[in-house]
């Protein structure tokens, strides 16, 4: 099936949507009969469909759930992500979730940041304070499973980890998220005590790791804390390699705001941790699931550079260019 990626001036979703599925279906020279029968043969999804309401989708009268339209950008070789970030009130939406300076956002009651601009940047194995800001986000998540010994600690493996880290006035750490691409095998086997950490990361070396896996993501603020997010999501988003987004975590709030967006708990498991019960949440989804989800979609639309510092002009700049 052919679908040419094309550009949307100031659209809505909808729009963005109908102009995909009538342009995409003219260039393969189909009738809206037509693709009523091949989306009914592609999809289970579509047994109830019917050309009136393809015809509705493509003039914007209505239009399809984010999982429909999923499968459908999917079966012309393209994905949400592709046609979504290029709608501006969409983007405008998710860059409007990591904009502290909103006049509407209440002020920030942590002890130490009063929503100020914060730098946000990529801390690779060669930074001077990575193996310290590594263990601080490993001692925030506490979770017993992300323990390092000493001899993993000399190991090369650290290149498989990506850590980026939002720093505020002072360096005040005011955020944080670490993650690595490994296997899908790999990664439920963690989930599952089979594997410990050194395994999941060194599984990175091979070729086409087909998973994202998050063990740690924060922010001291919902704005922040959704910056995090947008970074490992936007990530994926990108390579098409990854398939699938998985997190083994510990922290209540992250997974509240997980359980929010409605995405569904895998496993939990009770661990010990210097004396304390505490539980370990999994999260396991397909790409198709993350993208079909409109909260996570929002997020992966996001731009991301390997740092940058958020303030007023960033989002200036980034709205005059979508």
């Amino acid at each position: 099936m052919i679908c040419t990626p094309i550009s949307y001036q100031s659209k809505t979703s909808a729009q963005t949507f109908s102009n995909f599925l009538k342009h995409t279906r003219t260039e393969n020279q189909l009738s809206q009969e037509d693709l009523c029968c091949l989306l009914r043969e592609k999809s289970c999804l579509f047994d109830a469909l019917d050309a009136i309401t393809i015809s509705r989708w493509e003039r914007g009268v209505n239009i399809p759930s984010l999982a429909k339209q999923a499968e459908i950008v999917e079966i012309f070789g393209s994905e949400l992500f592709d046609i979504y970030r290029q709608d501006k009130s969409f983007v405008s939406e998710g860059l409007a979730s990591i904009n502290l300076f909103d006049s509407s956002v209440e002020r920030s009651e942590h002890p130490y940041y009063r929503n100020k601009p914060y730098r946000v940047e990529f801390i690779d194995n060669h930074h001077d304070n990575f193996l310290t800001l590594l263990q601080l986000s490993l001692v925030y998540e506490s979770n017993p499973r992300l323990c390092l010994n000493n001899c993993q600690l000399s190991q090369p493996f650290f290149l498989g980890l990506s850590l980026v880290v939002a720093f505020s006035f002072g360096e005040q750490i005011v955020g944080h998220c670490l993650f690595c691409r490994t296997h899908a095998k790999v990664a439920l086997e963690f989930m599952n005590d089979e594997v410990d950490l050194f395994e999941v990361i060194s599984h990175n070396s091979e070729s086409s790791p087909d998973t994202l896996m998050v063990f740690s993501s924060f922010g001291v603020t919902p704005h922040i804390e959704n910056y995090m997010m947008s970074v490992y999501l936007n990530e994926m988003a990108l390579c098409r390699s990854i398939k699938y987004l998985s997190f083994s975590i510990c922290d209540e709030s992250l997974k509240r705001k997980l359980s929010q967006f409605k995405l569904p708990i895998f496993k939990i498991r009770t661990l010990e941790n210097n004396h304390r019960t505490i539980k370990n949440y999994s999260f396991f989804a397909s790409r198709t699931e993350v993208m079909a989800n409109r909260n996570l979609l929002k997020l992966s639309v996001i731009p991301s550079a390997k740092s940058q510092t958020i303030d007023p002009i960033f989002f200036m700049q980034l709205e005059t260019n979508i």
